[in-house]
């Protein structure tokens, strides 16, 4: 009886929190990218200077 109370409220939440959820993973994934293209730009703009000198 616990298990299945404890299952219809994961699901509840799962149904209302959906998109929420979604937007969140889908929000932080992009910010993972961005932040990772932004480390390897400075990634070479550090290794160029240090050629040029």
């Amino acid at each position: 009886m616990t298990t299945a109370l404890i299952v219809v409220a994961l699901a509840l939440i799962v149904i209302f929190a959906g998109p929420t959820l979604l937007f969140i993973c889908v929000g932080y994934a992009d910010y993972v990218l961005e932040r990772r293209k932004h480390l390897i730009a400075l990634k070479h703009a550090v290794k160029r200077r240090s050629d040029e000198l």
